[in-house]
Parts: C-alpha cells; structure tokens; sequence
C-alpha cells in the first residue's frame, strides 16, 4: 500500500541563508522550507534521492505564498544500467509539469498544495522550477518550496513491491501458522467422495 516516504536532498541549483535544501526533509508546521537565492538563474532545480528504487504513486507540492514559480517540472530517475551511482550518471524520464497559481486571489497570505498522481519507477526525483511570478513582496526574483511529500512503494530489481516491515510480519505469520493446503484443528480434510455433476459446478460458475 502506497506510504509516505523519506528523502534526502542531494542537489540544488542555490540556496538563499537560512532557507537550506535540509528543511525539506523535515515534516513539520515550523520549518521554513527552501528559497533560492536573489535574482538567480532561472530555471532552478532540486534533486531528491528516496532511500529505494520506488514505484511513486503520488508527488505534493507546497509552494510558498509569494515566492511562486510558474511552472515545475517532475523527472524520475534511476541507476543506468552500469550502476554509474552519480549525480550526472542518472538517467531521468520526464513525467510532465503543474504550473502554479500566481496567489492574487489570497493576497498571498495561503500556500498553494499541488498533488500530482504518478504511476513510475525509479530512485531519484528531479524538480525543474521556472521563472518566478512577479508580485510586489517578492523583491529579488527568488522562488520557494516549503515542502515535498512523496508516496509510493518500494520495489526489488523486478519491479515487485517490497512489504513494508508492518506487512512483512503479517505475511510471515500466515505462511508460519497457516501454510497452504494444510488442515487444521475441527476443519475436514477435503473429500472426493460424492464429487459434483459437472453440469452443475457449469451452471455455478456462470
């Protein structure tokens, strides 16, 4: 079942004292979230990295309240396959992009959630951010995110999804205590005796 996932930010075209990348890993009400720096190049980008090769099922987006992009784009990517484990050696797939509101309508007090629903596998997440809007509180053309949320579940080599340890355990218990085919205490070993009419297991299965 699709869960909340924690990352590490590995990269950042900039960031602005006091808003760092580490922000974004913390979930909480009191954290700052990152900004760029003033008047930088645009676009900007931001590289996650999940702990696992993940099948992501859903991205949200909280953008800061005047400090607004225009659009942000969403990658996806994973080890190639000569496992070159670096930044550059990532190979990303372009998923597509939200584009944000410019927050008149709120006087720019609210923050903007965007949601994006995402069926893809991969390790390492790129976030394109482009232009900023141009609004009277955000003097020096800097863009914000206040924080990611990442669900998904993890997967092996196959694409197979891993248990989460909660799951895991459940499963083992079942295998442990009640393997396949195995009767237990009060419960009648299957019969043969007195099988049913085909034509009437037929009449049954329709």
């Amino acid at each position: 079942m699709p869960h909340k996932l924690s990352f590490r930010v590995l990269h950042a075209t900039s960031t602005d004292s006091g808003y760092s990348t580490k922000e974004l890993e913390i979930h909480n009400p009191l954290v700052k979230g990152w900004q760029s720096i003033k008047f930088c190049p645009y676009p900007q980008e931001i590289i996650l990295k999940l702990p696992k090769k993940t099948r992501m099922k859903k991205l949200q987006l909280l953008a800061h309240q005047f400090l607004i992009p225009t659009k942000i784009e969403v990658y996806l990517g994973s080890y190639p396959p000569e496992h070159v484990v670096s930044l550059h050696g990532t190979r990303y797939k372009r998923l597509g992009y939200v584009t944000m509101s410019d927050n008149e309508k709120t006087s720019f007090k609210a923050r903007e959630l965007k949601s994006v629903h995402i069926d893809a596998v991969g390790q390492y997440l790129r976030l394109v951010l482009h232009k900023n809007y141009i609004n009277k509180f955000n003097l020096y053309n800097q863009v914000g995110v206040i924080a990611i949320n990442v669900l998904g579940d993890e997967v092996d080599d196959e694409g197979n999804v891993i248990p989460d340890d909660k799951q895991q355990r459940v499963n083992e218990l079942i295998n442990r205590y009640m393997p396949n085919g195995q009767a237990y205490p009060g419960e009648e070993e299957p019969t043969t005796q007195n099988p049913i009419d085909p034509s009437v297991l037929g009449a049954m299965n329709k």
